[in-house]
């Protein structure tokens, strides 16, 4: 091997030096864009956070409303208990009401059809027990013996 001389050693290592200062200088460029975009997100998460409790209070407002919306009603619940009996009751006596007219109906319609019936059977009966006399004129004459 040959020996180096001291300005050959200089510029080797001047050389080296440039080039790690030159990455160097990448890197801190991108570690200083990294703790910009996390700079960035951490502002936008800080903004989502404030929405959302704003968002949170709006929620809980909402929640007490129902609340009080619920209490009022199961109030109201209360006053009308006696009117839904009244309307359950009337209700039912109507439907009882239409029940009986429907078999007084039905039992009615059957009687008839009975009777109907019964005087149907009772003609065709009398039809069988009285006999018809023939007309002379279709009246054969017995032959002489």
């Amino acid at each position: 091997m040959s020996a180096i001389s001291r300005e050959e050693f200089n510029a080797k290592i001047e050389t080296i030096e440039a080039r790690m200062d030159a990455r160097l200088e990448g890197v801190s460029a991108r570690f200083d864009a990294f703790l910009s975009a996390q700079a960035e997100r951490d502002n936008t998460r800080l903004e989502r956070d404030q929405t959302q409790a704003e968002r949170d209070k709006r929620y809980d407002l909402m929640w007490a409303g129902v609340q009080k919306i619920a209490e009022e009603s199961k109030e109201a619940i209360k006053q009308a208990s006696t009117v839904k009996a009244n309307y359950w009751a009337a209700t039912a006596v109507h439907f009882f009401g239409v029940i009986t007219i429907v078999v007084a109906a039905h039992f009615a319609n059957q009687a008839a059809v009975l009777t109907t019936l019964q005087t149907t059977l009772a003609a065709i009966q009398l039809g069988k027990d009285i006999s018809v006399q023939k007309p002379a004129s279709l009246q054969i004459p017995a032959p002489p013996q």
